[in-house]
């Protein structure tokens, strides 16, 4: 199996990234993660460690649903959540699921190296929804802050739809309900039901980020933020937008790197290809994203270990069209800002004549220089703090890169791919 840019296990399906959290000098990635087949079900966490962001060491399985004579609250999944550090070691705040019924659970780390985790005896949490009208509550984002943590639930509820609920502790065991947090009618982010809230504060600004399932018939943008304050009563939203503007990024989670970034990872929606059921495992992590608050609005930016694969740069010539001696599995084309607004889309051909289109009009006008990576058939393009993703899995690799429209200074850089440990599935 190839070592790509972008996190995938050995086998097995992925989506949403759990528990994310820096811990004894290596980043953990946790994520929702069947490890018996190719589809959403039966999920469990899965888990891989890196020092650096680039090298990935896939370990076992580290959050197992039931047994149902002890757990029976998790019995049918353990969906997502997210890490905090507690009284010198990490704890997991995650949803339950037993049939319908889903609840936040609570459990605490093995060892320092997160190989597994300790179910809390108070599970679940709560023992139903805390408010009659609230109709899904799930997933979860915990942060500390007055002396009590306080918790962000996503959900829905009757005739209002997205919402995020409010709840604070002492101890991560016992929540009060503090009502809800944010909606859709008040913040004019869309969705019938919102998910996996992500909340972090950049000096004295607030942001939430939530995925949002919409309404039968309904399409549109699936990662909003927004900006604003916090309080009692709420959160008072500033400014809001579309986290990513491709059609395959939806639940991402971040945390605080050692040296201050805060650290970003999604779902790559691949199973939405035309070739993305094939093989023994489906899914993908993004890139590690760089998230900032600038003058109200969220900023997502490549994260600066992606520089260090950097190794021979190859100048655009003016036609427009590079065509590499050997195909490249992953690369990086980068555009200064007068070419970038020049650029309408570049188009990655396979060795076979597959063809991906990526349409730059969403980065238009934008400031800076425009960064594309592709790798292994997915493509993230950042600009300006705007950041999208597609895919296409038969361009796996490209033969051949074209731009359209006026080219000047613009350069395509081969990237290097770090060894992988593929862990114990590779064998299995």
């Amino acid at each position: 199996m190839p070592a790509w840019l972008h996190y995938a296990p050995a086998k097995g399906w992925m989506n949403d990234p759990n528990g994310l959290v820096h811990w004894q000098g290596k980043h953990h990635l946790f994520y929702q993660y069947n490890p018996d087949g190719t589809e959403f079900s039966n999920q469990h966490w899965g888990h891989a460690s890196s020092p650096d962001l680039l090298t990935w060491t896939e370990h076992e399985v580290a959050l197992f649903p039931g047994p149902a004579g002890t757990a029976p609250y998790d019995a049918t999944a353990c969906f997502s959540g997210c890490a905090v550090e507690h009284d010198g070691a990490v704890s997991i705040l995650y949803t339950g699921v037993l049939g319908d019924a889903q609840l936040p659970c609570l459990a605490r780390a093995a060892d320092d190296g997160l190989s597994g985790f300790v179910k809390d005896a108070a599970n679940p949490l709560l023992p139903a929804p805390p408010a009659a009208d609230i109709t899904e509550f799930r997933d979860h984002s915990v942060w500390r802050e007055g002396g009590r943590w306080r918790m962000l639930v996503a959900g829905a509820r009757r005739e209002h739809g997205g919402s995020a609920f409010a709840l604070s502790s002492t101890d991560l065991r016992r929540w009060d309900y503090d009502g809800v947090f944010a909606d859709r009618a008040a913040t004019k982010v869309p969705g019938a039901v919102w998910e996996c809230p992500d909340y972090f504060t950049s000096a004295d600004t607030a942001a939430v980020l939530v995925s949002v399932i919409h309404e039968d018939g309904v399409t549109g943008p699936d990662v909003w933020w927004m900006t604003g304050t916090a309080s009692d009563d709420g959160f008072h939203v500033r400014e809001s937008g579309v986290v990513d503007v491709g059609d395959r990024f939806y639940a991402p989670q971040s945390y605080w790197a050692p040296d201050g970034r805060r650290i970003q990872f999604g779902w790559v929606r691949t199973h939405e290809d035309p070739a993305g059921l094939d093989g023994p495992a489906v899914g993908f992590m993004s890139l590690p994203r760089e998230l900032s608050i600038r003058d109200g609005r969220l900023y997502s930016e490549p994260a600066a270990e992606l520089s260090s694969l950097r190794r021979t740069a190859t100048p655009v010539p003016p036609t427009g069209t590079v065509r590499f001696e050997r195909a490249r599995v992953a690369g990086e084309l980068v555009l200064d800002a007068a070419t970038a607004n020049g650029v309408r889309r570049v188009t990655l051909r396979s060795p076979g004549g597959a063809e991906t289109i990526v349409d730059l009009a969403e980065f238009a006008g934008r400031d800076g220089v425009l960064r594309l990576f592709w790798d292994a058939g997915i493509v993230e393009v950042y600009r300006g703090g705007v950041a999208g993703t597609w895919s296409d899995l038969r361009v796996g690799e490209v033969a051949e890169l074209r731009l359209d429209g006026a080219v000047g200074g613009a350069e395509v850089w081969e990237l290097a791919r770090k060894e992988r440990d593929f862990g114990p599935a590779a064998a299995s």
